[in-house]
């Protein structure tokens, strides 16, 4: 059995600070009655759904407007927890949620300095205030009880498998991934480009088979059935990606929402095809950067990290999504963290960073009240995460520049 983390071996005293601070919210939340995971509420529903039988899709699971919309497997696994009641389940869903955060941050920080930064030594502040500054969207993430820090962390276990030659697991991760998440099916085409046929090979297989799975307790038709009505679902879903007026603010983080209010208003009005036409813009814009990279002979293993965590990073400000979702961005906040600490580098960086770091961890309406009511209404957080994007990919083609320069 392994040991306690020690106070001041790193990273125990991050992992001690942070796991204190979410057993306390814990605690706090059934002091205050408040420990409602709504968004684990339906899936417990959906997986209760399951187990009697029940519709699946486009009814309200636990709350008038839960409605489903994640792979029938997904459904399947969260019937296991439909077996609990519900307040063991949701303690569970918490304490799983919990752990990816503390493991995946370091699993990312440890990522980031060997793969990104040539193996630059540990140190606690970049890692302290990468917490610090996704605080605000893990607390939403432990409060309604999403999977978004679970998916992250898988995502980032894939990886590293991916780049230690662990094929076969990486990619049945990366499908799993996206088999949870279809928006995760942005990674597929960089595979493709970085000439990484096997590893989406492999994941091509686990999303079919886990398509097909649900047939064992559904029957072949039934199973058709249920994915068709999942299609819908994420259809209907995402029928809105520009936000134009009222007090639904989930579509107004969106890339296309932003630059349709500063710009694109003046010569057409929103639809769904300008949203797809700035998709194909930028999916050509990242199809470019990968091979620009390839013919400068850079190191692939770098490059091909960095564009896989740009990717997933990119996934929130394409699609529509609650802010929560914005934590994908973590390993990105990570990498600017480590140019900022201990010393800034460039010097000019700070005086860029911080305000979009405030941006993408503003919107803290209990901490900041009619300030962050104002960034939500302007989204913000969208603008702050998609410029913050930018940035990091300003320096890391600084830093290639100079890695280059100087072999």
């Amino acid at each position: 059995m392994s040991a306690l983390p020690s106070w001041n071996r790193y990273p125990g005293r991050f992992t001690l600070v942070l796991g204190a601070v979410m057993l306390l919210l814990f605690v706090i939340e059934h002091i205050n009655g408040r420990f409602w995971l709504n968004d684990f509420r339906v899936y417990y529903g959906a997986g209760e759904s399951l187990l009697n039988g029940d519709t699946l899709y486009g009814v309200a699971h636990g709350l008038g407007t839960g409605v489903y919309k994640y792979a029938p497997l997904l459904a399947a696994f969260y019937a296991l927890f439909a077996l609990l009641p519900y307040s063991v389940a949701a303690s569970i869903q918490y304490i799983l949620i919990a752990l990816a955060f503390l493991d995946g941050s370091r699993r990312i920080d440890r990522l980031v300095r060997e793969r990104l930064l040539d193996g630059r030594s540990a140190n606690y502040w970049p890692l302290f205030l990468t917490g610090l500054v996704c605080v605000v969207h893990l607390h939403r993430e432990l409060h309604l009880g999403n999977i978004n820090m679970l998916l992250l962390w898988l995502l980032v276990v894939a990886l590293e498998n991916v780049l230690t030659g662990r094929v076969t697991c990486g990619g049945i991760l990366l499908g799993a991934a996206i088999l949870a998440k279809p928006h995760f099916v942005v990674l597929l085409p960089l595979l493709l480009l970085r000439t990484k046929f096997r590893i989406a090979g492999i994941a091509l297989a686990t999303i079919v088979i886990g398509i097909l799975l649900p047939s064992l307790f559904l029957g072949f038709s039934g199973n058709m059935e249920v994915h068709r009505a999942w299609l819908g679902a994420m259809a209907e879903h995402n029928s809105t990606l520009i936000y134009t007026s009222g007090d639904d603010y989930r579509s107004v983080n969106t890339m296309y929402s932003f630059l349709h209010r500063s710009t694109l208003k003046y010569f057409a009005g929103a639809s769904a095809m300008e949203a797809y036409a700035l998709l194909g813009v930028v999916a050509a814009a990242f199809g470019a950067f990968v091979l620009w990279s390839k013919q400068r002979n850079t190191d692939a293993s770098r490059s091909f990290t960095f564009e896989f965590l740009v990717l997933v990073a990119l996934v929130p400000s394409i699609t529509l999504t609650d802010t929560e979702h914005f934590l994908l961005a973590m390993p990105l906040i990570a990498f600017l963290m480590q140019h900022l600490l201990p010393k800034s580098c460039p010097r000019w960086l700070p005086w860029v960073a911080v305000p979009l770091l405030f941006a993408f961890g503003g919107n803290w309406e209990d901490a900041l009240g009619p300030v962050s009511k104002s960034m939500i209404r302007h989204g913000m957080l969208g603008i702050g995460s998609f410029l913050l994007l930018l940035l990091c990919v300003l320096l890391f083609l600084r830093s290639n520049h100079s890695t280059a320069g100087t072999s």
